[in-house]
């Protein structure tokens, strides 16, 4: 599906409509698309595409390894699926994970291509006694654990250091007061790493770190779960997102996708909120559709999945369509949140879609999503149950019920 198509099929893209001030008819111009996939030479199963990380001359992978899963598999298959993902044309990996146990394996898998890989390491996290990854904002601990990490898996001439996990403004005053975003940007001012990036779900926190005119890259969680809200229209992306990825692509800042395939209830019927399963192609397409992606972190934890995630290079148009999504008819189904946050503002100051998502993420087995969970100001059990959101809730979920199920599951 080109550019043109998906951005009017949204709702956003005719020639000459605005939303909000931002002119959205711009991006439909030839010169300033950023190499939509959907226009590039199909691959072989042999062929890997690459977008460049814009002013830097940097090419990754459109299809990125991330190893956060890989935990589960076994200290072979790991090596093995590290060398395949590389022998496969992958040069982007994201190197943050659970737990520090896996460390070794993978960087054997590293090893040989080591000076062909643009590490997206994050600083802000360390392995604790335990060995479970954990979010620091202490600058001793992070300064340890990068040093660390370059110590496991070599450095290389291209990496990224990207600010870990800030979806809270309490949070982003602090990495920018305590000496960590310093601490970054000296990193790449002696060469240790190349690229500064962060990694958000939050849309407005993410605009805060564009406006520091510091930043390359950053990992965003991008799906149509996440960026579709419902109207009496039909479903549309959410202005807020929409305007985020188009103001990443004017400021020339990348963007690498998290959670593409929704921590994989897009490609089940039964878990994705639109009622009908999505392929890993027809995923990737539309991350790689918007403005400013370069990249779609896939973490797996196996060879399959792996191999999954690689086969959109050898797909064909209409694999990779997702129009079905698309389309005026097709509706979320009724009682499931896609976290829109219509909900808000909660009497308590609970995240309602966020505090969803982390629990939905962590049924499907992602371990980081309770770390996630549990840095938020407020949980599922601080709910009183008001009832002041469900009658703003488009999609009429239950949120008390669902906040007290959140609450016993995630255990707090």
């Amino acid at each position: 599906m080109k550019r043109r198509t998906f951005l009017k099929g949204l709702g956003i893209g005719a020639v000459g409509v605005a939303l909000g001030t931002y002119d959205y008819s711009r991006l439909l111009t030839k010169e300033n698309q950023a190499n939509p996939a959907s226009e590039m030479p199909q691959a072989t199963a042999a062929e890997m595409i690459y977008r460049e990380i814009p002013h830097t001359g940097q090419k990754v992978s459109v299809i990125s390894l991330g190893i956060g899963s890989l935990h589960e598999a076994s200290e072979r298959e790991m090596t093995q699926i590290v060398d395949y993902a590389l022998g496969r044309g992958i040069n982007l990996m994201d190197m943050i994970m659970p737990t520090s146990a896996p460390a070794e394996a993978i960087a054997r898998g590293m090893k040989s291509r080591r000076k062909d890989i643009v590490a997206q390491f994050h600083i802000g996290s360390y392995a604790n006694m335990a060995g479970v990854t954990d979010r620091t904002r202490d600058l001793a601990r992070t300064r340890a654990a990068f040093e660390h990490e370059l110590s496991v898996y070599g450095s290389g001439d291209n990496d990224i250091g990207m600010i870990h996990y800030v979806d809270e403004a309490e949070d982003f005053d602090a990495v920018l007061n305590n000496g960590l975003l310093d601490y970054a940007v000296r990193l790449k001012e002696n060469g240790t790493i190349r690229y500064i990036g962060f990694s958000s779900h939050s849309v407005d926190i993410s605009r805060r770190f564009l406006d520091t005119g510091l930043m390359d890259v950053f990992m965003f969680s991008l799906n149509p779960a996440y960026d579709f809200e419902n109207t009496s229209e039909g479903l549309r992306v959410a202005q807020d997102r929409a305007q985020l990825y188009a103001e990443a692509e004017k400021r020339g800042v990348a963007i690498t996708v998290m959670k593409c395939y929704g921590g994989g209830r897009l490609l089940s019927a039964e878990s994705s909120p639109f009622g009908q399963a999505m392929t890993t192609s027809e995923c990737v397409q539309y991350c790689l559709d918007w403005p400013a992606v370069v990249s779609c972190v896939a973490g797996v934890k196996s060879m399959e999945e792996m191999q999954a995630s690689l086969a959109y290079l050898a797909a064909t148009p209409g694999e990779r369509d997702y129009g079905k999504i698309l389309h005026r008819d097709v509706a979320v189904t009724e009682g499931v949140c896609i976290y829109c946050n219509h909900c808000l503002p909660c009497p308590v100051g609970i995240n309602i879609g966020d505090v969803n998502k982390y629990h939905d993420l962590a049924k499907t087995g992602d371990v980081l999503a309770r770390e996630h969970y549990f840095a938020l100001s407020r949980l599922a059990s601080d709910c009183n149950e008001c009832g002041d959101c469900e009658p703003r809730c488009p999609f009429h979920v239950k949120v008390r019920d669902r906040m007290k199920e959140i609450a016993v599951f995630m255990g707090k």
